[in-house]
């Protein structure tokens, strides 16, 4: 028997429905999000992606993807409109919203400040070394030849560059040791942290790894900034909670972020 043909115009809905929702998974959980995308849905990750790749997606499935994204119906299906519902004001007078609530609003807001371009330039992670800024913080220390023997003006000039304030950072013991696999493979269980010994505006955090004390607790995070709240993220996919708010406007003690300045892993 003969197989029927899918219209072409169902192709292209189908094609475009896919598209969007691999755009706003992108937006809310990053490049590698579709297993953190799946589990909310509770779909197996295979099954999502083959969403994304323009699957027909079941009427269930799509009514809890609106529901879990905030996304606009019309939107998702025909690109038309806003992108997303419009979230109640925080702290309304409706009673607080929940914690799942307000970091949804804040990846919302987050996705369409990426999608609309960085309103600040952001500090570069490093000057060109033709910049004279670039050595105004470098020192030169002398390093121990292959038996560990100490190098004397004849072994020739054997130096290793390292930024003043990672030294001062060791010799402060001002660091922090990892616990869990939140951020693998960036840094395992047990790696230790040294951070900035004073406080960055969030603005040029954007995009860094911050130590960040919740609760009193010490945590290495990937940082950016929606509005008056702060996003830590974490690498592994697999953690829980993938994400965590931090209010900019609360009290200093409340809201400690620090630079991260270097990642020492401990090899077996």
């Amino acid at each position: 028997m003969a197989r029927r043909k899918n219209r072409p115009e169902s192709v292209r809905v189908k094609c475009h429905l896919s598209e969007r929702l691999r755009m706003i998974r992108t937006e809310l959980y990053g490049e590698r999000g579709g297993s953190e995308m799946a589990r909310r849905l509770g779909l197996p990750i295979r099954t999502w992606y083959n969403y994304e790749a323009g699957v027909t997606v079941p009427a269930e499935v799509l009514l809890r993807f609106l529901e879990l994204t905030s996304v606009e119906p019309l939107w998702l299906l025909y690109g038309k409109g806003p992108k997303y519902r419009v979230a109640p004001p925080m702290g309304a007078e409706t009673g607080l919203a929940s914690v799942e609530e307000l970091l949804r609003a804040a990846l919302e807001r987050l996705g369409q400040r990426e999608a609309a371009g960085p309103r600040l330039p952001v500090r570069p992670a490093t000057a060109h070394p033709e910049d004279p800024s670039f050595w105004s913080g470098v020192v030169l220390m002398r390093v121990e030849g292959r038996e560990m023997e100490s190098l004397t003006d004849t072994s020739g000039p054997r130096f290793l560059a390292a930024k003043r304030e990672w030294l001062a950072a060791e010799r402060e013991c001002r660091c922090v040791r990892i616990e869990g696999e939140a951020m693998a493979p960036i840094a395992h269980d047990g790696a230790c942290v040294a951070f900035a010994d004073e406080e960055d505006h969030p603005d040029l955090l954007e995009g860094r790894l911050v130590v960040a004390w919740v609760e009193d607790r010490p945590l290495v995070r990937w940082f950016n900034r929606s509005g008056r709240f702060g996003v830590l993220r974490a690498e592994n996919p697999a953690h829980e909670p993938s994400t965590l708010l931090v209010d900019l406007n609360a009290p200093p003690r409340e809201r400690r972020l620090r630079r991260v300045l270097w990642i020492c892993t401990p090899h077996p």
